[in-house]
């Protein structure tokens, strides 16, 4: 129990340390959402036969409000040992090989179908503030800024996916369930 609550020390003070002023200057909302994808890939875990190699693939679907700021986040840092690979796309037949899918300003119907496309793949879908994202079959949805908790995830869709969540990034979103509770 002691490990478990340094650890969410750790995870709190890294996402505060991001989110004070360096210099007099404070850091944008996307730089702190790329770190919070970075650290996300720390307590994340996919099956071994779906990224079997040493690098995550992490890809932006349509509009990309990071812009560059992935790459400064991302690149010559590792993950769990793992190198990324950044890719924005526009078409959902360029998915493969993606770890990390993140979606930004689309309309649910697209929502939807990528949501389709990616059903039996371990694909952890992002979604940047999008409405009910997670009760749609996303992963983990930015939360609007000021809310109680900064993301939420849905554990059932990751579950089906074969994705584990560590329990210590979970106890910092508000948890989503798309099943109903069973007796």
């Amino acid at each position: 129990m002691k490990s478990i609550k340094l650890y969410i020390a750790a995870f709190v003070t890294a996402i505060i340390c991001l989110s004070a002023t360096k210099a007099n200057a404070q850091y944008s909302e996307y730089e702190v959402k790329a770190a919070y994808i970075f650290n996300f890939a720390k307590f994340i875990e996919w099956p071994a036969d779906y990224i079997s190699g040493d690098t995550i693939y992490l890809y932006v679907y349509k509009n990309d409000p990071f812009g560059i700021i992935l790459e400064k986040t991302m690149i010559g840092r590792k993950a769990n040992g793992k190198d990324w690979k950044i890719k924005r796309i526009n078409h959902l037949a360029e998915i493969e090989k993606c770890h990390i899918l993140i979606m930004s300003g689309i309309k649910q119907h697209e929502v939807l179908q990528v949501f389709e496309k990616t059903k039996n793949l371990s694909v952890v879908t992002i979604g940047d503030e999008i409405r009910d994202f997670c009760e749609m079959g996303g992963v983990i949805n930015f939360m609007p800024q000021f809310s109680e908790r900064q993301f939420e995830i849905n554990k059932d869709v990751a579950a089906d996916i074969k994705i584990k969540i560590s329990p210590k990034l979970l106890l910092l979103a508000k948890i989503i369930s798309t099943k109903e509770d069973e007796f």
